[in-house]
C-alpha cells in the first residue's frame, strides 16, 4: 500500500512535502494548512496590535503590582514559606525572561505581570508581616498613661464637643498590667465633653478609661475595622471616665507640639473673626481643623457631593499651588532679566511645591493630603526634567511609590478615589483635547467661549463618573447631582474662597486676618447655601446596594482599559464598568442579619430592613447593613406581621426561620415547620433543627443568611470569609497577652 505521493522537492524524509492520497486525507491536510495559514496571520496581527501598544504598555505595571497586592489580601490564610518562595522565583523568572528574550513581546508582556504581581503579594505580606500583634486589653476600666502624639476635636451626637487624642507608649496601672512593658501599638482615646484639660503633643496623660478592641465587622464581607486598625497600628479605641491628668512635656513638646499649638490657635482666631458655619468650615480648609463641622452641615454637603471640599486633600492642595505658582511667575515676568534669562517655569513650579508642602504641615499632614503632595512631587520633577507633568506615565510613576510605600492603602477609599479621578481626568482631556483645541481656536466667538467653559464641566463629569462606583462600595450612595453642584462650587473655592483664604494667612502675624476672612465668609455662605439647595433636590441622594469586593475589582479593570489602551478598541471597557455599576442589582440580598455580638437582628421585607430588639438599633451596625442592602430602615413589629415577617411575643418567623429575640422559654410547636432557629438571648434550641446562638456569634462573627432559589438557606459568616489572617482578632477580640518573654524555662 503505498501511504502518500511526492509532491515538490521529493519524499518527507528528504525535506520535501507531501500529501497523503485519498480524499479523506487530502481534506484533512488542506485543513491543517488552512488552520496552521490563520494561526500565524492571527499572530503576526496579534504581534502589530500589541507593538501598537508598546509605549503605554508600561502603565499597567502598577495594575499588575495592585493586582498582586489584591490577591495576598484575598487569600483566605496567611500564605506560607512555599508561597513566598515561589514568589521569589516568580520575581527572578520574570528578570531572567525579560532578559535572556528582549525582543520578543509576548515573553515581554508576561515577564512583567508576572514579575509585578509578584512584587506586589510580596510588598503586602511584607507590610503585614512587620506590624506587632494586637494587645489583650483590658476589659474592665483601667488607669493608664501615655504621651500624647496627636489631638483633634470630635463633635458629638449631642452638639457639644471632646477632644479625642493619640496616646503612644500606653501603660496600664491596675493589677497584673502594673509594671508590664508599655504598648507597642497606639491607643485612640476620647475625653470627657466637660473635661478642661487641654493637653498639647509631646505631653503625658493619665485617666481611667474604659477600652475596646477594633470592632468586628457587622456584616461578613463588609468594613473591616481591625484590617485597618492592623496596619495603622491601632490598638483600639476608648473613652474616658474620668478628668484626665496632663504632664506637660519639657520644650513645650517639640516642634510637633509647637506646631499643634499654632494651629489651635490659628483655628481660634478663624472662627473669632467668622462665628457659625463659615468659621467651622474655614477653619478645617486653612489649618485642617477636624470634627468641627456640625454634623447637619457635614452631611449636606456630602448629599450634595461636596464632601471633598471639606476634606483637605488633592483639591485644595491644587488650588494653594496653582494660586502660588501664577504669583511667582507673573512677579518674576516682572522683571525683564528674570523673563529673559531666568527659568521662571521651574523656579515658580519648585516655589508651589514649597508651599505646598507648608500648607500640608500646617493643615495637620493628614494622609490624603501626604499623598497629594508626593504626587504634586512628581508632577514639578517632571516638569523640571522637561516632561508633560500630568500625564498616564506621571501617573503610574505616583501610583507605584504609593502602592510600595502603603500597600494596604489599595484597599482604602482615598488611593481608590485619587487614581479613579486622577485617570479619568488625564485619559479624558487627552481623547478630547483636538476637539477642544479646535474649537478654542475657532473663528467664531461662541464657540471659544463654550470650549472655555466646557473645562470645568467636563472635569466634574468625568471625575465624578469615575468616582461614583468607589463610592456606591464604600457609602452605598450615589449624588446624581454632583455635577451640578461641583460645577459652580469648585470655581468659587479656586478663584474666590481659597485666594482670600491664603491672605487671611499672610495677614494673620499683624492681626488684620479679618480684613481677607469677611469675603471668604461669603464666598463659603455661597457655597453651603449651594450645599443645602441641591441636598434638598428630589433624589440628591440615592442609597443603593453597596458595590462588592468583586465588582469593584471589575469596574478598576474596565476604567484602566479605557483610559490606558489606545484605538477604539478602549471603548471595551465600557463593558465592565457598567457590568460593574450593575452588579448590586444581580446580586441577592441578605433575608436575615446578625450582629457579632447577638445584640441585634435584621430581616429584609418588601424593600425595607427591620431591626430588632428594641427600638434603639446600634446606629454604626444599622449604618453598615443599610450600606450593604441599600434599604430604609425599620423596626421590627412587637406584636403583628409586615410583610412575610410576622412577630409575637419576642419571636419572629420570616418563612422557615425563626428568631428569638426575647429571653423566654421555648413556646410549644415553635418548632414545626422550623429550618433555621437564630436564638439570640438563650441557650435551647430545637432537636434536628439547624441552630444559632450567642456562643456561635461570639466564635464566628457577623451572619448573613440568604436564600437560594429553589428556597434553600445559604449561611455566610465573618469568620469564614475573613479567613485566617494576621488582622483577624481572636473571638471576643483577644489579642496577646501584654506580658515579657521570660527569661527561662
Amino acid at each position: 500500500m503505498r501511504l502518500a505521493c511526492h509532491v515538490r522537492g521529493g519524499p518527507r524524509f528528504a525535506g520535501g512535502d507531501y500529501r497523503p492520497c485519498g480524499g479523506a486525507s487530502r481534506a484533512g491536510w488542506f485543513l491543517s494548512r488552512a488552520l496552521t495559514w490563520g494561526l500565524s496571520c492571527l499572530r503576526g496581527v496579534l504581534a502589530a496590535w500589541l507593538w501598537g501598544q508598546n509605549s503605554r504598555l508600561v502603565l499597567w505595571l502598577p495594575v499588575a503590582l495592585a493586582g498582586g497586592i489584591v490577591l495576598y489580601f484575598t487569600l483566605p490564610s496567611e500564605p506560607g514559606g512555599v508561597a513566598m518562595a515561589g514568589a521569589v522565583l516568580a520575581c527572578a523568572a520574570s528578570l531572567a525572561c525579560r532578559l535572556l528574550w528582549p525582543g520578543r513581546l509576548v515573553v515581554r508582556l508576561g515577564a512583567g505581570a508576572v514579575g509585578a504581581g509578584a512584587v506586589g503579594f510580596l510588598l503586602a505580606w511584607g507590610q503585614a508581616g512587620r506590624m506587632p500583634p494586637f494587645p489583650d486589653l483590658p476589659h474592665r476600666a483601667v488607669h493608664l498613661s501615655g504621651q500624647v502624639t496627636g489631638v483633634e476635636v470630635q463633635r458629638l451626637a449631642d452638639g457639644t464637643q471632646a477632644l479625642r487624642v493619640t496616646l503612644h507608649g500606653v501603660r496600664f496601672d491596675d493589677g497584673i498590667s502594673m509594671g508590664m512593658p508599655p504598648l507597642r501599638r497606639w491607643l485612640s482615646l476620647r475625653l470627657r465633653a466637660d473635661d478642661p484639660a487641654r493637653p498639647m503633643p509631646g505631653d503625658g496623660l493619665g485617666v481611667r478609661a474604659l477600652l475596646s478592641p477594633p470592632a468586628f465587622p457587622d456584616v461578613p464581607g463588609g468594613y473591616d475595622a481591625q484590617r485597618r486598625a492592623w496596619f495603622a497600628g491601632q490598638a483600639g479605641h476608648g473613652r474616658a471616665l474620668d478628668r484626665a491628668t496632663v504632664t506637660p512635656a519639657r520644650a513645650a513638646g517639640g516642634p510637633a507640639g509647637w506646631l499643634a499649638g499654632r494651629r489651635r490657635m490659628l483655628a481660634e482666631r478663624i472662627r473669632t473673626a467668622l462665628p457659625g458655619p463659615r468659621g467651622d468650615i474655614a477653619a478645617t480648609i486653612l489649618v485642617g481643623a477636624d470634627g468641627v463641622v456640625a454634623a447637619p452641615e457635614r452631611e449636606a454637603f456630602a448629599d450634595a457631593g461636596l464632601a471633598h471640599l471639606l476634606a483637605v486633600a488633592g483639591l485644595h492642595l491644587a488650588i494653594v499651588m496653582g494660586l502660588v505658582m501664577v504669583v511667582l511667575r507673573t512677579g518674576l515676568a516682572l522683571s525683564e532679566r528674570a523673563a529673559l534669562y531666568w527659568p521662571c517655569r521651574q523656579i515658580a513650579a519648585v516655589g508651589a511645591l514649597l508651599a505646598g508642602a507648608g500648607y500640608v504641615v500646617l493643615t495637620g499632614a493628614h494622609l490624603p493630603a501626604q499623598r497629594s503632595l508626593l504626587m504634586a512631587g512628581l508632577a514639578v520633577l517632571a516638569l523640571l526634567a522637561g516632561r508633560r507633568p500630568l500625564s498616564l506615565r506621571a501617573l503610574a510613576v505616583a501610583a507605584t511609590v504609593l502602592m510600595a510605600l502603603n500597600p494596604e492603602g489599595v484597599t482604602e477609599l482615598p488611593l481608590q478615589m485619587s487614581v479613579a479621578a486622577v485617570m479619568a481626568l488625564i485619559a479624558g482631556f487627552d481623547a478630547l483635547r483636538p476637539a477642544l483645541s479646535g474649537w478654542e481656536h475657532d473663528d467664531v466667538w461662541l464657540r471659544r467661549v463654550a470650549a472655555r467653559m466646557a473645562h470645568p464641566l467636563l472635569a466634574s463629569v468625568l471625575a465624578g463618573s469615575a468616582c461614583m462606583p468607589v463610592g456606591m462600595a464604600h457609602f452605598g450612595a450615589v449624588q446624581p447631582w454632583f455635577v451640578l453642584a461641583n460645577l459652580l462650587a469648585v470655581p468659587l473655592m479656586s478663584v474666590w474662597i481659597m485666594p482670600w483664604g491664603l491672605a487671611a494667612l499672610g495677614l494673620m502675624p499683624v492681626g488684620l486676618e479679618k480684613l481677607a476672612l469677611v469675603p471668604m465668609g461669603w464666598g463659603l455662605g455661597v457655597v453651603a447655601w449651594l450645599a443645602h439647595l441641591v441636598a434638598r433636590l428630589p433624589m440628591a441622594r440615592m442609597d443603593v446596594p453597596a458595590l462588592g469586593n468583586a465588582g469593584l475589582c471589575v469596574f478598576f479593570v474596565g476604567l484602566c482599559w479605557l483610559c490606558l489602551w489606545a484605538g477604539r478598541v478602549r471603548l471595551l471597557g465600557l463593558a465592565p464598568i457598567v457590568l460593574a455599576v450593575l452588579s448590586p442589582w444581580m446580586a441577592a440580598r441578605p433575608t436575615l442579619l446578625l450582629a457579632p455580638d447577638a445584640r441585634m437582628a435584621g430581616i429584609v421585607t418588601q424593600g425595607h430592613l427591620l431591626t430588632g430588639p428594641g427600638t434603639h438599633p446600634d446606629p454604626f451596625a444599622l449604618r453598615e447593613w443599610q450600606r450593604v442592602t441599600g434599604l430604609p430602615a425599620g423596626l421590627l413589629p412587637a406584636q403583628g406581621t409586615v410583610g412575610n415577617v410576622a412577630c409575637h411575643g419576642g419571636i419572629c418567623r420570616v418563612g422557615d426561620i425563626v428568631l428569638v429575640l426575647m429571653p423566654r422559654p421555648p413556646a410549644p410547636g415553635l418548632c414545626q415547620g422550623t429550618g433555621l432557629l437564630v436564638n439570640l438571648q438563650g441557650t435551647w434550641g430545637c432537636d434536628g433543627v439547624p441552630s444559632i446562638g450567642r456562643f456561635d456569634l461570639w466564635r464566628n462573627g457577623a451572619y448573613g443568611i440568604y436564600r437560594r432559589a429553589d428556597g434553600g438557606l445559604v449561611v455566610q459568616t465573618d469568620r469564614a470569609m475573613r479567613g485566617a489572617r494576621p488582622w483577624v482578632m481572636r473571638p471576643g477580640g483577644a489579642g496577646l497577652p501584654n506580658l515579657p518573654l521570660a527569661q527561662a524555662e
